[in-house]
Parts: structure tokens; sequence; C-alpha cells
């Protein structure tokens, strides 16, 4: 969970802009914790705490990255390689993905197990039990489907032209007659409006 009790006398001297930075980083994971369904606000703020220490660390060795973005790289890489540590299994590219969120609200973990969230081991075993059992019934269920094709239904205006369109292809001369009588009607139109 970050490392234990750092007072703020440790802080250099902020300037303005930078305490706005790295309360904008702390809203951020503040809100992210609390998009995971964790509604303990000592605990949220203890976490992100922690989160903002590690943050603060990378901030010397990455100057130019935002300190939100540094905190909230933190955030998702804790998060996931706790998941990680309890389902022992590895996850993705180290990323919780949305089966690990799904495991962790099927679990049960923001109502009864709270206090173990982002905690080193050992668990509870009933929470380990919980979230291998969560993980994999939050998985893709594929069932294997057949479709067929259905013939189309058509209204009285639809079958009679698919009919009428069946009977121009199979006799080629009431085709040809229907373009003569269509040209013709076409012509007469003409006629009639220019003379």
């Amino acid at each position: 969970m970050g490392p234990p009790r750092h007072s703020l006398d440790t802080l250099r001297p902020l300037s303005e802009s930078e305490l706005n930075e790295w309360e904008e980083a702390y809203a951020a994971v503040e809100a992210y914790l609390q998009a995971l369904r964790l509604r303990n606000r000592l605990l949220v703020a203890e976490l992100v705490r922690g989160i903002l220490w590690r943050a603060s660390a990378r901030r010397v060795d990455e100057p130019e990255k935002p300190a939100r973005f540094l905190a909230m790289e933190e955030a998702l890489t804790e998060v996931a390689e706790w998941t990680q540590d309890v389902l022992d299994v590895p996850l993705e590219n180290r990323r919780l993905a949305a089966r690990g969120r799904l495991a962790l609200l099927l679990a049960g973990m923001p109502g009864q197990w709270q206090g173990v969230f982002l905690t080193p081991a050992p668990w509870p075993p009933e929470f380990v039990e919980a979230m291998k059992k969560s993980y994999l019934a939050a998985g893709p269920h594929f069932a294997q489907l057949t479709m067929v094709p259905k013939p189309l239904e058509l209204n009285a205006i639809g079958s009679g032209a698919a009919q009428w369109w069946e009977t121009m292809d199979r006799r080629p001369i009431v085709r040809l007659m229907f373009i003569g009588l269509l040209i013709g009607l076409i012509g007469l139109v003409v006629w009639f409006f220019l003379f």
C-alpha cells in the first residue's frame, strides 16, 4: 500500500501551481477508487496518499509528465498488480481489465472486503476464494449458434413485384415488351410536354 507514515515535513515547498496540479491528481485518483465502489473515506484518503507519494517519487525522474498522469498511472498499476497477486493469474499487459474489475465487484469487495483492498498478503482465504470464483465467472461464455436463412415475407405489393420480376427473368420476350412499352411511354410524355 505504499510507504508508511510519510509526514508533510519531508515535502519541499510547493508553488501554487504545483499545489493545484497535485490537488487535481488527488481528485483523479480519489474518483477512480470511488468508481471501484470504495466508500470508506478514510481508507480512500490513505490509499490516495500512498499512490501520490509514489507518483511524486516518480516525478523526480520524469519531470515532463503531469502529476495527474503519473498518479493515475500509479493507481492503475497498483490495483492491477494487487489483483494479479490475489488471483495468482497474470493480467494482460499488467493492466486490470474489465473482467478484473467485475471480479472485484462480484466478490463483494466494496461491501464486505474494503479493508483488504490493496493490502499485502496474506488475505482472508474466503476473500481469495471469492475473487477467484468471481474472476472465472466474469469471463466470456461462448455458445455455438447456427443461423438458418429464412425466406423474406413480403406484403401483397412486394409479392406481386417479386413474381413479375421472376416472370421477366424467365421470359425474355416479356422483358423486351416491357422495356419497349416503358420507352414508348417516356417518349409519349416527352412529346406531349415539348410539342
